[in-house]
């Protein structure tokens, strides 16, 4: 099978430093600041924190055929103390001009034994002492998440937008969500 991937360049923009509060929700958290600091195209750095409590999403089985909906997930709740070892994602820009998180993280027990979970960032994480987190802003480029038409959810789509009208960038978002179907996808 031919490797099938789109590529697209960005520069490092803003760098944002945040420390979060006891109490504060990591998922909605993370969002807000995004909304505030006005963040469509980014990437998270590094996170250090402590949670009182965390929620986690994985995939339990695969569709057939796309999409991954909630039938195929599921979510995990962990009591903590829980200190959450790493943290990665992107924030990306809905077809509603919004920002939107996706991000993964691993986060250990320290009882009975030192235990590892991980998953997928969901609400429900909730910090305990601090958070520390730094967030890299993303410049010329649209990183837009788009409905993608063979697996039916949300996924990345990079435009280089140097030099390009919105009006050129808003046909090759056009183009990007009506690329050929790959074999093999139902």
């Amino acid at each position: 099978r031919k490797a099938r991937y789109d590529v697209a360049e960005a520069s490092i923009g803003r760098v944002l430093t945040v420390r979060m509060a006891p109490g504060d929700d990591l998922f909605g958290t993370t969002l807000k600041i995004c909304q505030e600091k006005n963040v469509k195209a980014g990437v998270i750095l590094s996170v250090a924190a402590s949670l009182q409590k965390a929620v986690l999403r994985n995939v339990w089985q695969f569709p057939d055929p796309f999409p991954i909906n909630d039938e195929c997930r599921i979510f995990t709740p962990i009591g903590g103390p829980l200190e959450l070892l790493q943290m990665s994602g992107n924030i990306t820009e809905t077809e509603a001009g919004e920002p939107y998180l996706h991000a993964h993280v691993t986060i250990s027990m320290g009882r009975p034994e030192a235990t590892c979970f991980g998953g997928h960032l969901v609400e429900g994480c909730t910090i305990f002492s601090t958070c520390e987190m730094v967030i890299a802003e993303l410049a010329d480029i649209s990183f837009m998440r788009l409905m993608d038409k063979h697996t039916r959810v949300g996924e990345v789509f990079g435009i280089e937008t140097n030099g390009k009208s919105d009006a050129a960038i808003k046909k090759e978002i056009t183009k990007r969500k009506a690329r050929p179907k790959p074999k093999g996808v139902r």
